[in-house]
């Protein structure tokens, strides 16, 4: 290609940042309900304890759930399936605690 010749891409002083042409898109109606259905079913009815777990998601300011952003979603209902397991004999250790036999238990 010499020097003359179009280029395939155009690279000149109008074409607009590559940040600011990113908009960030924001939560959807569908996701918000999902992460209200989660927080119930995994026993997270107060508001603090909602807000926990989307501060350890979040790392920007928010006052509701429609602040939050849509790539926000997918960390969020993974944090509230970590926490919204509690063990169901809370009382020993993981080790009591756990599902199952092992090949030890029955000897």
């Amino acid at each position: 290609m010499t020097f003359d010749e179009t280029p395939l891409f155009s690279f000149g002083d109008d074409a607009e940042p590559a940040t600011e042409s990113i908009r960030e898109m924001p939560i959807k109606a569908e996701q918000v309900k999902d992460l209200e259905r989660a927080f119930a079913e995994a026993g997270m009815a107060t508001a603090q304890s909602q807000r926990d777990i989307i501060a350890s998601c979040v790392v920007r300011p928010f006052e509701s759930l429609n602040d939050l952003l849509a790539k926000d979603y997918r960390p969020i209902l993974r944090r509230i399936e970590e926490r919204g397991t509690p063990l169901k004999n809370s009382g020993g250790s993981a080790w009591d605690n756990r599902e199952g036999d092992t090949w030890i238990d029955k000897l």
